[in-house]
């Protein structure tokens, strides 16, 4: 992928000239059952693990070069989308396919036309499987 490129999610691209994001955090979960038992403790039985979650907070500069002020909006169509997208990082390895699970918006100091100098996201992705039939 070009020099740019931070990461691709379905047909978003995370870049400086579109929405950088400034971590990826990755949680993973492992569930376990929980049977109370009289007089002792709670009996445990591991019964499997989630599905890991990556969280994006990030900053776009609407001004900055070419970046527009229609980032947002695209993060929020790969919601509505409601389907798995595929992600592929920056260097070209295929993660699988992954679901938008919440993206929180934070507007800061506006132009006189109203337009964001600075806006920051949080995008909570979850990943779907390696394949859309999701084997």
């Amino acid at each position: 992928m070009a020099e740019t490129v931070m990461m691709k999610l379905g047909d978003f691209t995370f870049s400086i000239h579109t929405a950088a994001y400034q971590q990826l955090t990755k949680t993973y979960r492992w569930l376990w059952a929980s049977t109370n038992r009289f007089g002792d403790t709670s009996s445990l039985q591991y019964t499997g693990k989630e599905n890991p979650k990556v969280s994006l907070p990030g900053v776009i500069y609407p001004e900055f070069e070419k970046v527009g002020i229609y980032q947002i909006e695209k993060l929020v169509k790969l919601g509505d989308a409601a389907k798995p997208h595929l992600m592929i990082s920056g260097l070209g390895d295929v993660m699988g396919y992954w679901v938008v699970n919440q993206l929180v918006e934070t507007e800061d100091k506006h132009t006189v036309a109203g337009i964001p100098i600075k806006q920051t996201f949080s995008l909570d992705i979850i990943y779907y499987g390696q394949t859309l039939s999701n084997s």
